[in-house]
């Protein structure tokens, strides 16, 4: 009997970012809500989320790109669970961000992330 092929690791990232884009961004938006950040405030957060992920991507990325058929352990697994959690927050701040500007959200990796429903930041200066 042959041994079953791995699951495609891509697959699996964008099933993790189905999931965990759409709660990261109720989160960021909760967080602006309830600190009442004005909208030029906001947006100035939201873009040090996003480019905070960016740095971290750039630095880790290959972590989630590269790796063998091995399951991650120790420190390696650290790594990549900070840097899916950092390509999550920043996906969604960037659909934040995007809502800001009058579109409803962003594509990335061949999918469309946008604000849940109820969470659109609504701060005005």
């Amino acid at each position: 009997m042959r041994q079953p092929e791995p699951p495609d690791v891509i697959e699996q990232l964008r099933d993790f970012l189905s999931f965990a884009v759409p709660l990261r961004s109720a989160e960021l938006a909760y967080k602006i809500r309830t600190w009442g950040h004005s909208r030029t405030q906001a947006v100035a957060w939201l873009t040090g989320q996003a480019e905070r992920a960016g740095v971290s991507l750039g630095g880790r990325g290959d972590a989630l790109q590269f790796s063998g058929r091995r399951p991650r352990t120790g420190r390696a697994r650290d790594v990549v669970v900070r840097t899916a959690d950092d390509l999550a927050t920043g996906i969604a701040a960037a659909a934040l961000l995007a809502q800001f500007d009058g579109r409803r959200g962003v594509s990335a990796f061949g999918d469309y992330y946008g604000p849940a429903d109820d969470a659109p930041p609504s701060t005005e200066d």
